[in-house]
């Protein structure tokens, strides 16, 4: 079992951190491969330390992840999420089942 970790940072959070929130839960159903996804939008806001916006996802293993990364739909969401971000961090790692 993997986990995916992303941490996202805005240019201004104000404007698109709800529709990305939004467009990250709606791959829930469509992408099969995703076990489970939570999101988490930071409330510490300490400066350059922190990022907006954590997702956590879990996938059975590498290859049910490389299926979730190249899916049409999650393209769409990457793209609306690309013109909106300042920079964004990964960890992929696994966990016992």
């Amino acid at each position: 079992m993997l986990k995916y970790i992303v941490l996202f940072k805005f240019r201004d959070p104000e404007k698109c951190l709800s529709t990305v929130v939004e467009k990250l839960h709606s791959m829930e159903g469509v992408i099969p491969e995703i076990l489970s996804m939570e999101t988490g939008v930071d409330i510490w806001h300490n400066s350059e330390r922190s990022y907006d916006l954590a997702l956590t996802c879990t996938f059975q293993d590498m290859e049910a992840f490389e299926v979730y990364d190249k899916h049409p739909y999650h393209e769409t969401i990457r793209e609306y999420i690309y013109t909106h971000r300042l920079d964004g961090k990964t960890v992929i790692y696994e966990v016992s089942q």
